[in-house]
């Protein structure tokens, strides 16, 4: 039977509902960040994002890597400038379902610790996990770079085998999955990308009890499940 000791959560899009839209509200401040910025049309920003975001993860690592003057902590203050009040509340129900969890917990997230503190302390479940290891603690390595995944695990001192990864990503939880972590994605459709897929969070409990006692199998030894 596999032997897990910690639980990985992906922060974004994750702990909340992508039909909260906050990452649609951020994703629109950081292309109107890069249209101030570097002085190109809001369609262009756009189009700097999306490449940014494929080739290197995120924009701000795009950003580095091509060598765009930024000052990262107006980058990060611009783009979380956000209202949180009336987008995201507190759930009782999901603080529940993470302290039933009888692993160590934590969050890896490509956001700044700041931007992630004020998320989970709004959401009332900052204190479900350990530590949260942001992308400055990576020296700003992000998912799906896999040193970014050994890094945290060498923080977290575990190894990917020992290690549930829950994400809303695709692409991040193929690399996670590459490294030997068991992987759930979160509404995403069944693919090879992950070992279980999961309509929400809160089913996440269920999910990992099952693996815990040995009654549920990976995606890959029996049919693409999801709930």
């Amino acid at each position: 039977m596999q032997m897990y000791k910690l639980i990985l959560f992906d922060l974004d899009e994750t702990l909340y509902p992508r039909s909260a839209k906050l990452m649609e509200t951020i994703t629109g401040r950081i292309n109107q960040y890069i249209a101030d910025k570097f002085g190109v049309p809001i369609e262009q920003a756009g189009e700097l994002r999306r490449r940014f975001r494929n080739l290197y993860g995120t924009a701000l690592r795009g950003m580095m890597e091509e060598g765009y003057p930024i000052n990262i902590d107006d980058y990060f203050a611009y783009v979380h400038d956000i209202e949180l009040d009336g987008v995201l509340t507190a759930d009782p129900q999901l603080r529940a379902m993470l302290m039933s969890i009888p692993l160590r917990r934590a969050v890896l997230t490509n956001s700044n610790i700041e931007h992630a503190l004020r998320i989970l302390q709004h959401m009332d479940i900052y204190d479900c996990f350990e530590r949260v290891i942001d992308i400055r603690a990576l020296s700003f390595r992000n998912k799906p770079d896999p040193l970014a995944y050994r890094l945290a695990l060498e923080m977290l001192r575990v190894e990917p085998h020992e290690v549930i990864f829950v994400e809303d990503t695709p692409v991040n939880t193929r690399a996670a999955r590459a490294i030997g972590m068991t992987t759930i994605l979160i509404e995403c459709p069944p693919s090879d990308a992950a070992d279980y897929f999961l309509d929400r969070v809160l089913d996440v409990g269920p999910l990992v009890a099952g693996l815990l006692n040995g009654r549920t199998r990976r995606a890959d030894d029996e049919d693409q499940i999801s709930h």
